[in-house]
C-alpha cells in the first residue's frame, strides 16, 4: 500500500472516531443540563446548552457523510444530498452563531452591574435569540435548497450524478459559495474575534481597577455600629473599647473579579479553539476563491473542512475543564459506573 492509502484510512479513521466523540462528549453535556440543577438556574446556560445541541448535530453530519469520506458511491442519492447541504447550513451556521451570542453575553456581564445584566439577559430574551438562530440557519438551508436546480451551469449538468457522488451545484456557484460563506461562518467569526478583543480591553481595564466593595463594606459598617452601640449600651463602660477595637478588624472578603476571571477563562478557551479549527477553512475559501483559484484542491478543502467539524468534538472537553457542575457531574457518573 502506497502512503497516498495509509493517508487515506488514518483519514477515515480520524473521522471515526471524531464522530463519534462529538456524539457522546455532547449528548453528555446535554444530560448534565438536564441533570444539574445550578445549570439551569442560570439563563445564560441556555446558550452553552444550545452550542452543545448544535455540535451534536455536526457530529450527526460526520456520521451521515461518511460514504463520501470512504470514496465510496453515494448511497442516498439527490434528495440524501440535499438533506446533507440542509443539515450542514443548520447546524454549522447554529454552532457560530451561538458562539458570538455567548461572546455578547459575557461582554453585557463584563460591561454591566450584574443586578442590570439579569434584567438583560432574562430567559425569555434568551430564548428568543436562541430561536432567531435556529431560524437563520433553516434560512439559509433552505436557499440552497431552492436554488438547488437553478444554479447548475450547462456545462456541468452531468458532472452532477447524484448516484455516485454528492455536489451542491449552489456551492459551485462562486457568487452563491461566497455570500453563504460570509453569512454561515466568515460573518460570525468576524463577530466573535471582535467581540472577544473587546471583552479583553474592558477586562483589563476592569482588573486594573481598584477593588472597591461599597456593599460590603456598607453592611458591615452599619452592623459594627448596631454592635458597638449595642454592647456598649447592654456592658459596662469598661468593656466598650475592646468591643470597639474587635469590631474595627477587617473581615476577610472574597474576589468580586472572580465571576469575571472565570467568564474570561471561559470565553478565551471557546474564541481560542474556534479560531484554531475555522481559521484555516476560512483562510483557504478566500485565497481559493480570489487569488489562487487553480490551487483548490477538494482533498485539501475536505480536511480543513473536517478541522472546523473538530470544533464540535473539542468544546464539551472545554466545558468539562472551565464549568465546575459539568466537571463534577461528569466525575459522579464515571464513579458510580
Amino acid at each position: 500500500m502506497d502512503l497516498a492509502g495509509i493517508l487515506h484510512i488514518l483519514h477515515v479513521a480520524a473521522v471515526i472516531i471524531f464522530a463519534i466523540l462529538t456524539l457522546i462528549c455532547n449528548m453528555a453535556t446535554i444530560v448534565a443540563f438536564l441533570k444539574v440543577s445550578g445549570l439551569q438556574k442560570k439563563a445564560s446556560s441556555l446558550l452553552i446548552l444550545n452550542l452543545s445541541c448544535a455540535d451534536l448535530g455536526v457530529g450527526l453530519i460526520e456520521i451521515y457523510e461518511l460514504p463520501l469520506v470512504a470514496m465510496k458511491p453515494w448511497p442516498y442519492g439527490k434528495y440524501g444530498c440535499q438533506l446533507l447541504a440542509f443539515l450542514g447550513n443548520l447546524f454549522v451556521s447554529a454552532g457560530m452563531l451561538t458562539t458570538v451570542a455567548i461572546c455578547i453575553d459575557r461582554f453585557l456581564l463584563l460591561s454591566r452591574e450584574y443586578p442590570k445584566y439579569l434584567r438583560i439577559q432574562t430567559r425569555k430574551r434568551i430564548m428568543c435569540f436562541i430561536g432567531g438562530i435556529w431560524f437563520y440557519g433553516v434560512l439559509l438551508g433552505t436557499v440552497e435548497l431552492l436554488l438547488w436546480d437553478m444554479l447548475i451551469p450547462p456545462a456541468l449538468h452531468d458532472y452532477f450524478d447524484f448516484s455516485h457522488d454528492c455536489r451542491s451545484p449552489p456551492k459551485h456557484n462562486l457568487i452563491f459559495a461566497l455570500v453563504l460563506f460570509i453569512l454561515g461562518i466568515f460573518g460570525p467569526l468576524l463577530a466573535i474575534d471582535s467581540f472577544g478583543a473587546v471583552f479583553v480591553v474592558r477586562l483589563i481595564k476592569k482588573l486594573r481597577q481598584p477593588m472597591v466593595h461599597p456593599s460590603s463594606n456598607t453592611s458591615m459598617s452599619s452592623q459594627n455600629a448596631n454592635q458597638s452601640s449595642g454592647m456598649s449600651a447592654a456592658r459596662p463602660c469598661s468593656l466598650s473599647v475592646p468591643v470597639a477595637r474587635e469590631a474595627a478588624i477587617p473581615m476577610p472578603e472574597a474576589d468580586p473579579n472572580k465571576r469575571y476571571k472565570k467568564t474570561a477563562v471561559l470565553l478565551g478557551t471557546i474564541v481560542l479553539v474556534v479560531n484554531i479549527c475555522t481559521l484555516p477553512y476560512v483562510l483557504y475559501v478566500i485565497i481559493t476563491s480570489f487569488f489562487c483559484p487553480q490551487c483548490n484542491k477538494a482533498y485539501h478543502r475536505d480536511i480543513l473542512r473536517y478541522l472546523l467539524y473538530l470544533n464540535s468534538c473539542i468544546n464539551p472537553f472545554l466545558y468539562a475543564a472551565t464549568m465546575v457542575k459539568i466537571r463534577d457531574f461528569y466525575k459522579r457518573v464515571l464513579c458510580n459506573s
